[in-house]
């Protein structure tokens, strides 16, 4: 087993290029995977089969959206409600916060709050991350959500062609590329389990239920993020969560520690811990299980909690901006996401509910925005 240190600079970097390796090179391959996955509820992930260059068009073009003026960007704002996120949402319009609010209780409050996405509990004194006697938790942060290129039913706004010629094209080829990385990485998952496959990617087919998200948390000063500001606001670039879909595929503009943080499994008893997960390679992937995979293996893969922090030595007064891409990989709508019966036994009974993939998401929107 991999060594593990109180950071996580030292896991592993995973290359994609060994699922197609002769048989003991990809079942070596595909079993340190598996058994990193379960450990930690992450991956970083090499030769991903995503262009270089199509993420760095991805970013040039990230770049040239958040920096147009607010009236542009708000000619393709999301609306918010229970619908898939598509199009633009502004300076803390989402609100993270609200995915796990057993993690932001007051500290000293003793009480057991049952989190309705995992249906497990955890101690308010122990993983309090601040005082909530604030009444709003928000994010710093503005984003660009991209849904299925060809949905109907919930079509992404398009930008006009006068304020970025290429945005609409561009994006919609990341899309469809990073997709197509999901569909591996979900190949590898199921191969490592055992399970037929198709068992969850044939849930995926079309990637309709997939959104690709572009997310810019904007260079501010120190004190905004300062929760002893006298506001009744507590602000962080984004609240510890997890994601609600299969698996998500994270992409960072640049290399090295940026803020995002994933939670240090096997902390001492009482802590909730994060550490910074550092990206050594432009396009290089941070792959996230996320609850849906959970609910699915009945809590043999654990969702990865997560949060984006100030970045490692932030000493300034000013915290500087930041660029990520997300593709949060979700089943079909109509997908049943309850616990899949290989999972299911007497000394392991069922977990989770059955719910749809779709009511799913509107239950957490209906929150979120």
């Amino acid at each position: 087993m991999f060594p593990w240190p109180r950071t996580l600079d030292a896991s592993p970097v995973f290359s994609i290029n060994q699922l197609t390796a002769t048989s003991s090179g990809r079942n070596r391959f595909i079993a340190e995977f598996i058994s990193h996955l379960k450990l930690h509820g992450f991956a970083r992930i090499r030769n991903s089969g995503v262009a270089p260059e199509s993420i760095k068009e991805l970013f040039r073009q990230h770049r040239n959206f958040f920096n147009l003026p607010l009236p542009a960007k708000l000619t393709v704002r999301h609306p918010g409600g229970v619908a898939p996120a598509r199009g633009y949402s502004p300076w803390a319009y989402e609100k993270t916060a609200v995915l796990r609010p057993d993690l932001h209780a007051a500290p000293g409050v003793d009480t057991l709050i049952s989190s309705p996405s995992h249906q497990i509990e955890f101690s308010a004194r122990s993983v309090g991350l601040i005082g909530s006697s604030k009444t709003q938790l928000l994010d710093a942060r503005e984003q660009f959500a991209i849904g299925p290129p060809g949905d109907s039913s919930f079509p992404t706004p398009q930008l006009a062609e006068s304020l970025l010629p290429d945005f609409n094209a561009a994006t919609r080829d990341a899309y469809h590329e990073i997709a197509k990385t999901c569909s591996k990485l979900v190949l590898a998952i199921e191969l490592g389990l055992g399970v037929p496959l198709g068992t969850f990617d044939s849930l995926a087919t079309g990637e309709l239920g997939a959104e690709l998200n572009l997310n810019f948390y904007p260079e501010v000063e120190h004190n905004v993020l300062n929760d002893n500001n006298g506001s009744d606001v507590a602000m962080r670039r984004i609240w510890p969560h997890s994601d609600l879909g299969i698996i998500s595929a994270l992409f960072q503009d640049g290399v090295g520690a940026s803020g995002l943080e994933l939670e240090v499994r096997g902390s001492r008893e009482g802590n909730c811990e994060f550490a910074p997960v550092p990206i050594e390679q432009e396009g290089d992937v941070l792959l996230l299980v996320s609850n849906t995979l959970e609910r699915w293996t009945n809590g043999d893969l654990r969702a990865a909690l997560h949060r984006v922090g100030l970045p490692p030595g932030s000493t300034t007064s000013r915290v500087p901006e930041r660029r990520s891409a997300v593709m949060f990989f979700r089943a079909l709508p109509t997908a049943d996401i309850g616990p899949k019966p290989h999972f299911i036994s007497t000394e392991n009974p069922a977990r989770y509910d059955h719910i749809t993939a779709g009511d799913y998401l509107k239950r957490h929107n209906k929150r979120l925005y």
